[in-house]
């Protein structure tokens, strides 16, 4: 199942405020979270781009990870850039 609607609540976008991002409408952000229809895959290849995350991901296919690294995912992608970089450098010591 797509994980859209929850990695655009977790960057704390709106439907609308996530289709104008990517160039598209927001009924269709709609339909997709709805489950009623599902992006193309130029779409979902932006959408995966947009949230830097894998297509794996965004699709739902990462049982492989465990709940605390999605709880540590989803604190990272909130953070702004210049945290994620003082992160990165706390992590390469």
């Amino acid at each position: 199942m797509l994980k859209l609607k929850e990695l655009r609540e977790e960057t704390g976008l709106t439907q609308k405020q996530l289709a104008e991002a990517i160039n598209n409408m927001q009924r269709n952000v709609s339909n997709w979270e709805n489950g009623s229809s599902e992006p193309d895959l130029q779409t979902l290849i932006a959408l995966a781009d947009y949230f830097d995350v894998s297509l794996d991901e965004l699709l739902g296919r990462d049982e492989h990870y465990n709940t605390l690294d999605n709880e540590i995912m989803g604190i990272i992608r909130t953070m702004p850039a210049e945290r994620k970089k003082a992160l990165l450098t706390l992590l390469a010591k």
